[in-house]
């Protein structure tokens, strides 16, 4: 049984790729499933947040089948716009076709890499 909490407040889909959004205790959740290239990443923005203001956004791509540059481009947009804003941004994911472009671009610092929604919030919580 889901909780209100747990559904989706808004739900973006397309041809092989999804974003469901809901807010997880505090945390703007985008779970993001799929496929997500240049054929996407125009959808991908305007899915996410426009103006996010000072959010805790976690992006879930735990089901998440690729992400292309182009895609890292739309969610370091959103993580300059947040940064910005006084908020954070974190990824949830174990998926090797999400973590190591992360990894081999240097982008870990801006984007940080979780393996859990739990280890996003240990790790927010620390002083």
């Amino acid at each position: 049984m889901t909780t209100d909490a747990l559904r989706p407040r808004q739900r973006f889909s397309g041809d092989g790729w999804s974003v469901d959004v809901h807010d997880d205790g505090g945390l703007e959740t985008y779970t993001l499933r799929g496929e997500f290239d240049l054929a996407v990443s125009a959808q991908l923005a305007d899915a996410l947040p426009a103006d996010p203001g000072a959010r805790r956004v976690v992006l879930d791509m735990s089901e998440t089948g690729d992400c292309d540059s182009s895609c890292l481009q739309v969610l370091l947009r959103l993580t300059g716009r947040l940064r910005e804003a006084g908020g954070r941004l974190a990824i949830v994911t174990t998926v090797p076709a999400v973590l190591r472009p992360i990894e081999r671009l240097g982008l870990g610092d801006v984007m940080p890499l979780h393996p859990s929604v739990a280890a996003v919030r240990a790790a927010w919580e620390e002083p």
